[in-house]
Order: C-alpha cells, then sequence, then structure tokens
C-alpha cells in the first residue's frame, strides 16, 4: 500500500488531495480547496489535516516558462544538457531575462521532421520561488515539485492512444497536447479563471464567495427550460467573454496541428462551470470534448460526486506521482533517496539505460545496490536483443511515416483554405447586412446640419466594428438612430452566452457609450435582447 499528498498551489487558493493505491486500485482519501495568505503556514494546516507527515508530498511549481529547441540525438546526455543550457542562455539574452534566476529541466520528445534531432521540452522556473516551497516543506517528505502541466497526463488511462488536449483553466489557462502517446507541447494563455474571480470578487468582497459563485455558473442551454433571470446565471456576462476568448484560442491551436486532435479534456477551476464541454464543442467541431475525470474513478462507485474530485483535478495528478508516474526528468524537488528507489520501482516510464548508473549513486546499503545492479543488467540485456529489430524497423518506417506527414500536409492546407473561405463569405454577407442601414440611419438621425459630417463617418465606422465583433450564432434584427447619436440595436440568438458576449464586446470596445441592454425574452428557441448606447463622437 502506498499513499501521497498532492498539493497544488496558484496564487492565494491550494487545492489538494490525498491518495492511496493498493495494487492496481487508488482512492482518493481526503481532499479540498482553501484560499490562504501565509504559504508555509498553509501547507502545514494541509499536512496535519491530512495526516501526511510521513508520506510523499508532491506539489506544484509556479509561473514556469515553456520554450522548445532540437538538439543532435547522437550526442551524450552530458553534451546534450550543456548544448540546451547554451540555447537557453541565449534566448533569455535575446528576451532580457535574468538567466541566473532561473531554474531549468527538459524532456526529449521524437523528431518526426527530422530523426537526426531530438525535439526538447525545456521548462524553467524562478529559483527564489522553487526555494520557498522547497523550505516550506523541508519538515516534511517533499518528494516532487512538477509542472501541473506535465503531471495533469496522469489522469488518463494508460489504454489511451489517440491525439489528446488536456485544456486546464486554473486561475489561467495551460493547454498540455499529447501526440502518440507523448507530450508534444504546452501552450499557455493571457486568459483564465482569475479574470472572473477578481470581478466577482469586487462584488462580493470575498475570494471564497467569488470562487464558490464560478461553481454555480450555468451556461445557457437550449434545452433549459429555467429562467434567464435565476441567481445561478448572475455572472455569466462576466465569464462568457473569457470563455469564449479561451475557446477561440484552444481551437487556433489545435487547427495548426498536422494531425487532428481526437479528444479534448477539460480540467481546473474552469471545468465546475455546468455545460462548459458542451460550449467547446461549439467550437471544436473536429474533437470529442469530454470533462476530465481520473481515469481510476468510477462516478457510479465513488462516495463523492464526481464534480467535487474534478475540482482538484489538478492536485490528484500530483498525487499520482508520489506513487509512481513521476517523471523523474521534470522534477525540481531536490535529489533523494527516496526519490531514486520508489521511481524505480514504480514509474510507468521506461528505464534509461544509457544513465543506469545514476540510480546507484546515494547513500545505499550493499543490499540495495546490488539489487539496482541486478535490474539494470537484466534490463541491458533485453535492450541488447530487442535493439537490432528496432535499428531496422525503424529505417523502415521513417519512409512511410514521411510520406504520410506529406499527405496529412498537404489535406490539412486544403482544409484550411476552406475554413477561410467560409469566414470571408460570413463576413461578406454580415457587412452587407450592415451597410445597407447606413442610408436609413443617415436619414432618421435628428443632428444638426453642422454635425451631420461627423455622423455620417461615425455611422459606417461604426458598423464596421459591429460587424468585427458579432459572433456567428448572433442576428442583428435592426438598427435604428432614434435621436441625436443614439443607437437601438434588436438582435436575436438560440444561445444566451452568445448575446451576452456581444454586449460584453461592445461595452468593452467602446463602441458604444452609456450603454443600456435588457436582460432577455425568449421566444420560441430564439432569444431577443434590445441595445441602447450613444456614438462616441464629438460635436
Amino acid at each position: 500500500m502506498l499513499s501521497s499528498l498532492g498539493i497544488y498551489v496558484d496564487k492565494n487558493l491550494i487545492k489538494y488531495a490525498k491518495l492511496k493505491k493498493v495494487k492496481d486500485s487508488y482512492k482518493v482519501e481526503s481532499f479540498n480547496v482553501e484560499v490562504f495568505e501565509d504559504l508555509k503556514e498553509a501547507l502545514e494546516k494541509v499536512i496535519n489535516e491530512t495526516n501526511s507527515h510521513k508520506i510523499p508530498v508532491c506539489i506544484n511549481i509556479s509561473n514556469e516558462l515553456y520554450n522548445y529547441f532540437d538538439v543532435f540525438s547522437i550526442l551524450e546526455k552530458k553534451d546534450i544538457t550543456k548544448s540546451l543550457d547554451i540555447e537557453f542562455e541565449m534566448l533569455c539574452s535575446d528576451k532580457g531575462y535574468d538567466h541566473s534566476s532561473l531554474e531549468s529541466r527538459y524532456v526529449l520528445r521524437e523528431n518526426k521532421e527530422n530523426f537526426d534531432k531530438y525535439k526538447s521540452i525545456y521548462i524553467s522556473a524562478n529559483k527564489n520561488e522553487v526555494q520557498e516551497q522547497i523550505k516550506a516543506l523541508s519538515n516534511y517528505k517533499l518528494f516532487s515539485m512538477t509542472p501541473v502541466s506535465t503531471s495533469i497526463t496522469n489522469l488518463i488511462s494508460d489504454k489511451e492512444v489517440q491525439s489528446i488536449a488536456i485544456i486546464n483553466i486554473e486561475n489561467e489557462t495551460k493547454i498540455t497536447t499529447i501526440i502518440d502517446g507523448q507530450i508534444h507541447r504546452v501552450d499557455v494563455l493571457n486568459s483564465g479563471m482569475e479574470d472572473v474571480v477578481e470581478k466577482i470578487n469586487k462584488l462580493e468582497m470575498s475570494w471564497k464567495k467569488a470562487y464558490d459563485a464560478c461553481k454555480n455558473i450555468t451556461i445557457y442551454n437550449n434545452n433549459d427550460t429555467k429562467s434567464l433571470d435565476e441567481n445561478e446565471n448572475e455572472y455569466i456576462d462576466i465569464v462568457m467573454p473569457v470563455l469564449y476568448k479561451i475557446a477561440s484560442e484552444t481551437k487556433k491551436i489545435i487547427s495548426g496541428y498536422n494531425e487532428n486532435i481526437d479528444k479534448v479534456y477539460i480540467t481546473g477551476m474552469g471545468a465546475t462551470i455546468n455545460n462548459i464541454d458542451i460550449y467547446f464543442q461549439d467550437f471544436l467541431k473536429h474533437s470529442k470534448v469530454e470533462v476530465l475525470k481520473p481515469f481510476f474513478i468510477d462516478s457510479t462507485s465513488v462516495n463523492v460526486q464526481a464534480k467535487e474530485l474534478i475540482e482538484v483535478n489538478s492536485a490528484i495528478a500530483l498525487a499520482l506521482d508520489g506513487v509512481g508516474y513521476l517523471n523523474k526528468e521534470l522534477n525540481f524537488a531536490p535529489f533523494s533517496k527516496m526519490n531514486n528507489l520508489e521511481t524505480i520501482v514504480n514509474s510507468k516510464e521506461d528505464f534509461d539505460i544509457k544513465n543506469w548508473k545514476q540510480y546507484l549513486k546515494g547513500p545505499y546499503t550493499i543490499q540495495e545496490k546490488v539489487l539496482l545492479r541486478a535490474i539494470a543488467v537484466f534490463l541491458i540485456a533485453t535492450v541488447g536483443f530487442t535493439g537490432t529489430s528496432a535499428i531496422i524497423g525503424k529505417k523502415i518506417t521513417n519512409q512511410i511515416k514521411n510520406a504520410e506527414i506529406n499527405i496529412q500536409e498537404t489535406t490539412n492546407q486544403i482544409e484550411n483554405m476552406d475554413n477561410q473561405l467560409s469566414q470571408i463569405q460570413s463576413h461578406t454577407s454580415t457587412y452587407a447586412t450592415l451597410i445597407g442601414s447606413v442610408d436609413a440611419l443617415n436619414q432618421e438621425a435628428n443632428v444638426a446640419e453642422k454635425d451631420r459630417v461627423v455622423a455620417k463617418n461615425a455611422i459606417p465606422n461604426f458598423l464596421n466594428k459591429v460587424m468585427f465583433i458579432i459572433p456567428q450564432q448572433v442576428q442583428i434584427t435592426s438598427i435604428k438612430n432614434t435621436r441625436d447619436k443614439h443607437i437601438v440595436i434588436e438582435a436575436v440568438s438560440e444561445k444566451y452566452e452568445q448575446l451576452g458576449y456581444f454586449v460584453a464586446r461592445i461595452k468593452n470596445d467602446k463602441i458604444l457609450t452609456d450603454i443600456q441592454s435588457t436582460s432577455g425574452t425568449k421566444s420560441d428557441s430564439l432569444v431577443q435582447i434590445t441595445i441602447e448606447g450613444d456614438l462616441p463622437w464629438e460635436k
């Protein structure tokens, strides 16, 4: 039996999960989410409450940087490290980073475009922040410090062989892409739930209430017969622009890959928003979208609601590091005897034959060294047997892979051209509809003759701006200039959140001033709203 405590720290928020492994089964013994002010005090409280003084503690690093370099595969391990360190130092110099203040780790991946080189995922973190966490846990069994964006893959079953993207929507959003069973890259977005929580906190005057409010938000569903004015949708105008931005950027990232992403998982704080998977499915039509549940969770047999566990997915993923899922190459925690022994015994990853001697370093007993050497000899013999056939097979498969890549690239180019054509046609139609209102608007405008030149220019500018922000699923039924520079817009949509986003963009982009909008009325399958405001021209 093995136990582990996973702790995810994000700004002023701590998520934790204590995990127990018995043979091949896993159980979450305790979990929670807490707001904190002092990190050390919060960590001590979590460890005391979970009675985790003698078990491995696994925590995330924060504010990490992701970079990607190619390196020749024929180099020795030490030379690869030197080469990557030099490239990173040059990058820091170009971007104005303080190289000496950063600590780095990396993993190597096969390069499909050039088999003579590896692709590296090079991850860096602030040394002071790393040391602060190490110091805070100095009295406990600190086992690992890893980026949650790489540990989050622990939650996926080994049987998953598809190309996968995991969208982890915490305070910030990170997208981890897995291709051919390996992490391909991690993309960090500048949008996340922090944008939502901060705005709600200003209204509620409490971080805890703001966080809880996020979990009660329900994205409008066409099958939902509830009133649009219920409390569960109180903050929907705050959350929808953020989700729209995340979904749009995710779509761009996924569509940029040479191969299709079969499945997209959503996790993190954002995954607690009701119907978020349905919302993202509208954007990612070529991928199946699901809320991520840990592979060992059977929602029909657990004692707690699946949603409660999903809320602490980041912590569960880290806890899995402590029971055999650790990628030791990305561990920022100080080396310890416990790290090595437990990683060798429990790790899912292949034993590193080239560097087997490193596992024998440390204050081991004679018996432990004999055991470790026996493991190494066995694995070397196994690799020697399979190595010859692997070399021959690789030459054959390389040509096949190159041909498949060329075919896929051509297919993707054709699809991108079709998508661009569709977008152009959509914008052209929208613009034609809007520009047809110019004459009517100018005729109805009750402005003095001396202001007519200004108004004449302002209205087309207004229409142009509207054209570029209007969501595809929103239809404008009328635009009127009722008095002076006052504009009234009537709009309908099948989805309330699209109307909410449209209003938010008009406000944020200052297309109109002194904006007022109705809460929305539903007729048949359509929701209708009225938006009023003034054109921002000066007399």
